[in-house]
């Protein structure tokens, strides 16, 4: 294979061709190289959809729980990293061709391992923030309520001595027109036998 990019894409990886090894030189067996190939570009591929859905990831959901999904992908994709970065130390006595192309296919692994963990720590810290916000408003918030609270039972309890004042004047002024309409009903009714009795 000729010209390899610095940069590897998926599609690099799959359309890489070798040169046959001449007669009783040693190389690569060719379908191991190309399925291990194959498996390298599924792994690349999966990489770049979830940076795509890491991105994604942050929506109006809870913070808490999007830091702790966030936390536990990240987690996935080092293991998975983990695990093709053991399947490359596997392969011994590449040919020539071959082994540039594998040492590049790692080198790529790695970027893309280093990108998901950078963008894992920017939403990590997007989430964190956005969680801290949200519970800072909600503090204000709370703080705000009791606040008018208090001042409402202050105000209420300001004015208890006052509306029980006016209560007990208005009980005093019923209390005073009952005895009046109680003298004036009785004298009423003296009368009135009196005159019977007159009579």
């Amino acid at each position: 294979m000729t010209g390899i990019a610095k940069q590897l894409t998926p599609a690099d990886v799959d359309g890489a061709a070798f040169r046959r090894a001449a007669p009783g030189s040693r190389g690569y067996h060719e379908g191991e190289v190309d399925a291990f190939l194959s498996d390298v570009a599924g792994e690349m591929r999966r990489l770049a959809a979830e940076n795509r859905a890491l991105r994604d990831r942050l929506g109006p959901d809870d913070p808490h729980a999007r830091l702790h999904a966030l936390e536990a992908e990240c987690a996935q994709a080092q293991e998975r990293v983990r695990a093709l970065e053991a399947e490359l130390s596997t392969i011994s006595e590449p040919g020539p061709g071959a082994a540039g192309v594998v040492k590049l296919a790692a080198r790529t692994a790695d970027d893309y391992l280093a990108d998901v963990r950078r963008e894992a720590a920017d939403l990590l810290g997007k989430a964190t923030t956005e969680a801290d916000r949200l519970i800072s408003d909600a503090e204000l918030r709370a703080s705000t309520i009791v606040a008018d609270a208090r001042h409402r039972h202050a105000e209420l309890m300001a004015a208890l001595p006052g509306k029980r004042a006016a209560a007990l004047d208005r009980i005093d002024a019923l209390r005073a027109e009952a005895d009046e309409r109680r003298e004036s009903i009785t004298g009423e009714v003296s009368g009135r036998l009196q005159n019977l009795i007159g009579a």
